[in-house]
């Protein structure tokens, strides 16, 4: 008798241990499916995201050895790119590795990109890749440094002949400081890819300016350093190792971008030469601006940035549209001196 009530209370128990799992599995499967629909409910209740399409694709490579102004040249781009309804892909960030600037028009080239805009290294292998994008029907505009072998449709920017012209009206004011009797020294400091022609020109121009305004003076001394380019620690060290070398100190160092004239700052601080060597230096932002009102640099020419992002832009499509471009549109270019750069820094409180 107790062994029945015992199956009995065994057998009562599994039964509501069934009864108990089914209701669980019930409820279960009616809150998945309850689950279910209301998420799919709001997949395809989502918005499909909106589709952009532009009407033109632009290429930007640059060297990075200088990418302060070259961002300020990409903002004015991409500002004046999206009243067009232009796609402007910024190569180098857009793949995410540290190619080279051929290796960029390469890419740029292979993925049949509308136009490009330039601003990289100068040397035979770009010149032949520019010749190979134009032959392709890609237009090429060229900006700060000019590849006039090249087939490109424009150049925008700075003449190369103007700009040492522009180095040698500063050297003339400072030649005052300097004894009459002695040749002015000064240095030319030049990107390492920039080609032989191109820095030439630069000191041609600085002597023809003293042969035609200062024909009784005697010719500055003019030595072109290239500087590796590698990275900011490359320019850095090229740049304190001309400070080390202390009997080779010019007189004066024309510096031809923003970080060449920054490095020179920072050195002659370090290595104590305020004074010592005079500083004409390129680009105009707060710590060059800085520099000119504590006078450890001179002056500085400032190129204006605005203006060559969206004249590039402006010729692409120019000639784009029209099969002709201006070959050369020069950039307004100012030179900072220290009453420029108190008004630049301070407005006219501390203007002198």
């Amino acid at each position: 008798m107790k062994d029945n009530k015992t199956a009995n209370r065994y057998g009562k128990r599994a039964f509501r241990i069934i009864v108990i799992s089914l209701i669980s599995m019930i409820v279960v499967g009616v809150g998945s499916a309850v689950l279910f629909y209301s998420l799919t409910g709001r997949l395809y209740t989502t918005e499909e995201p909106e589709i952009v399409t532009y009407d033109r694709h632009y290429a930007f490579i640059v060297s990075n050895d200088d990418s302060e102004f070259w961002n300020e040249v990409y903002a004015s781009i991409c500002d004046e790119a999206a009243l067009n309804n232009i796609y402007i892909e910024n190569m180098e960030d857009s793949l995410g590795v540290n190619y080279s600037d051929t290796d960029l028009l390469r890419v740029a080239i292979n993925s049949s990109v509308d136009g490009i805009i330039y601003g990289g290294t100068t040397d035979d292998t770009a010149a032949s890749l520019i010749d190979e994008a134009v032959n392709d029907g890609i237009a090429v505009v060229i900006l700060q440094n000019d590849i006039e072998a090249s087939m490109r449709q424009c150049f925008v920017g700075v003449n190369n002949y103007e700009l040492g012209q522009m180095y040698a009206s500063q050297i003339s004011k400072l030649a005052e400081n300097y004894d009459e009797a002695k040749p002015i020294t000064a240095d030319i400091l030049v990107n390492i890819s920039m080609n032989e022609g191109a820095s030439n020109v630069i000191a041609m121009a600085i002597e023809d300016y003293f042969s035609d305004n200062y024909p009784d003076m005697i010719m500055p001394e003019l030595q072109i350093i290239r500087v590796n380019t590698e990275d900011t620690f490359s320019v850095e060290e090229d740049i304190k190792k001309l400070f080390m070398k202390e009997e080779n100190l010019p007189d004066i160092m024309l510096c031809l971008n923003s970080i060449y004239t920054q490095c020179v700052y920072q050195a002659i601080i370090d290595q104590n030469k305020v004074g010592d060597v005079s500083v004409v230096g390129y680009f105009a932002n707060k710590s060059i601006l800085e520099a000119i009102d504590k006078k450890i640099i001179y002056s500085t020419i400032s190129v204006d940035t605005e203006e060559m992002g969206r004249d590039s832009v402006q010729a692409l499509m120019e000639y784009e549209d029209t099969g002709y471009t201006n070959s050369y549109v020069p950039i307004s270019t100012q030179v900072i001196g220290r009453k420029e750069a108190k008004a630049l820094l301070y407005g006219d409180k501390k203007n002198e």
